[in-house]
């Protein structure tokens, strides 16, 4: 190490170092999301209304056992013939039964990963929870489980625990919250199907900040 990198080693050890202090507030107790929209519920099922409210954000939903998991997945890859599989360190399955030429774990930065991240063709992520209110997934961004995974690939498949689904953003925050010990991961994603936007002439078009296709499994 030169005399110019151990200096700028040292100046963002203390720069970190003073952010990691000035965060801790004297004081600071953590309290409830509110949500500001009242939710009407249009179903006593916020299962059933997830699913419906998903399928209309163009999320395709599959319903499983967990131990059918992998089949599942092997089935919606073979629909798009697709072999190249990017995945995290938390993934939590049997990768031996998932159908892929090439798998790639995201353990790494990006900048070391990226030819292998913006050319894998799959990825398999997990959501934390289900909102029924607005059909989406919520996402905890972190080093087992990188926010490009939902971004970068053509196909997102998304693993959800039917036992997960809240009825609203506030409450899926708050029990989030209550998994973190009472702090919400610094990035959360919420996403509401496959990337999709409209130019001027309304015409839509996937897939231009996030994956082409969402599928959502249910287990």
């Amino acid at each position: 190490m030169n005399r110019i990198d151990e200096i700028s080693t040292k100046s963002k050890e203390m720069i970190l170092s003073r952010l990691k202090d000035s965060y801790k507030i004297a004081g600071f107790e953590s309290s409830n999301s509110v949500d500001p929209v009242e939710h009407v519920q249009t179903t006593n099922n916020p299962l059933e209304e997830m699913k419906q409210k998903m399928s209309d954000n163009k999320y395709i939903v599959h319903e499983c056992d967990p131990s059918a998991l992998e089949d599942t997945i092997n089935e919606i890859v073979a629909s798009y013939g697709y072999s190249k599989m990017i995945y995290g360190s938390g993934l939590n399955l049997n990768l031996d039964k998932i159908n892929a030429s090439s798998k790639i774990c995201f353990d790494k930065p990006i900048e070391e990963l990226r030819a292998d991240v913006f050319h894998s063709e799959f990825s398999i992520v997990h959501a934390e929870y289900g909102v029924s209110s607005h059909g989406v997934a919520l996402l905890k961004s972190s080093q087992a489980q990188p926010r490009m995974l939902s971004l970068a690939p053509n196909l997102c498949i998304v693993l959800l625990k039917k036992d997960r689904v809240k009825n609203s953003l506030a409450s899926a925050l708050n029990a989030l919250k209550a998994d973190c010990n009472g702090k919400l991961p610094s990035n959360i994603l919420f996403i509401a199907g496959p990337s999709r936007t409209a130019d001027i002439e309304l015409i839509t078009v996937f897939g231009v900040h996030g994956s082409q296709k969402a599928h959502l499994i249910l287990y």
